[in-house]
């Protein structure tokens, strides 16, 4: 069989983009696909590095560095003259776009020249985002809707609840989506001792954790606020974001003692074995990955109420959700511990086992991509 021209489109290398990408890179069959992969190689991180160098031969990098997040008209035109100046050299069988801008940019030139094939992944949509206003969130609809409707193929959501937001919106009809969780390789996971060892933790305290950017979406103060109102529990972030400066001194500020944020690391998929239950204070969401290395880890989950966060969880068996706007957090923390002590890590694995394999995930991407001619 001849193989398949895919060429990949992201703008970031960084967080769960970075993690689908690289996950997509390293499970792909190389005997069906030749691939490229297209980015801004000054918005990556390591493990997106290190990836790619250890597929040197099996996928070809693409640079653009005028591919950036934000809206930039100059910029923007330069990148998509790059990107499709690069798919009438390639001439790929399939273009997947990944994230807004990419989006934007990478259909629009695959449609101009002619691919057959253009998929999308926004993983969470822009207009979902709270730091928006209303203005710019009417214009990411729109965009959404035109590009949708004359240059997609079919655009993938990580959850029902993402594609459920997307024919809300009237993004496009519903066989236009396909739903497509996000999935994660089963590791050897780590004894929580070994973990807290390694992190610097203490053994004798209850931890509450999280993995995440220290970003407006992944609502940092609010966690800082549940810790204030919970003197009795540990709390821990790993991430680093463009809000680690003020929350160190919401920190400094409330005088607190039981949390700390730890930076980022590049275990941290493995560390969350540290934590005896893991909590995310999301505003938005697509299908985040955290949590579900969480479940992988037999560690519960305790995520706020938003679009992703509640399809992984499945309550009563691996966790519970919350509304932002709850109060009375003791008496939750309180209960919420109680219910965790009936569990055992065995049984939380299973929920990751039952409904987040990657091997599921590639084999529907790679059923799509070869049959959707």
């Amino acid at each position: 069989m001849k193989k398949k021209k895919l060429l990949l489109i992201s703008q970031s290398g960084r967080g769960g983009v970075r993690k689908h990408l690289c996950d997509l890179l390293t499970s792909l069959d190389y005997k069906k696909f030749e691939i490229w992969i297209a980015y801004n190689d000054d918005e990556v991180d390591e493990i997106f590095k290190y990836t790619l160098e250890s597929l040197r031969g099996k996928v070809k990098p693409i640079i653009i560095k005028e591919m950036v997040r934000e809206l930039n008209p100059k910029q923007d035109w330069i990148a998509f003259k790059k990107i499709r100046r690069s798919i009438k050299e390639i001439k790929p069988d399939i273009v997947h776009c990944h994230s807004s801008k990419a989006g934007i940019l990478g259909r629009a030139a695959a449609k101009i020249v002619g691919i057959k094939q253009i998929y999308y992944t926004p993983h969470a949509y822009s207009f979902l985002a709270t730091e928006f206003s209303v203005k710019k969130k009417r214009l990411f609809i729109y965009l959404e809707r035109f590009f949708s409707h004359y240059a997609t193929t079919l655009t993938f959501t990580v959850s029902e609840g993402e594609k459920e937001s997307a024919l809300k919106n009237k993004v496009d009809s519903n066989e236009k989506f396909k739903v497509i969780y996000n999935g994660l390789k089963d590791i050897k996971i780590l004894s929580k001792i070994e973990a807290r060892e390694k992190l610097g933790l203490p053994q004798d305290k209850f931890i509450f954790g999280n993995i995440a950017r220290i970003c407006e979406q992944k609502n940092p103060i609010y966690f800082i606020e549940v810790a204030q109102k919970n003197p009795d529990y540990y709390f821990v972030w790993i991430g680093d974001g463009d809000l680690r400066e003020k929350v160190k001194q919401e920190i400094l500020y409330r005088n607190l003692k039981n949390i700390c944020f730890l930076g980022n690391r590049n275990d941290a998929g493995i560390m969350v074995a540290a934590f005896d239950v893991f909590i995310s204070t999301s505003k938005y969401e697509g299908l985040p990955y955290s949590p579900i290395e969480a479940l992988r880890a037999g560690v519960p989950v305790l995520l706020s109420d938003v679009v992703g966060n509640n399809e992984v969880v499945l309550s009563h068996r691996n966790g519970e959700v919350f509304d932002l706007n709850s109060s009375n957090w003791n008496k939750r923390l309180d209960e919420f511990r109680k219910w965790q002590k009936k569990k055992t890590s065995i049984e939380i694995r299973q929920t990751f086992l039952n409904h987040f394999s990657l091997d599921k995930s590639i084999k529907e991407l790679t059923k799509i991509y070869l049959n959707n001619e």
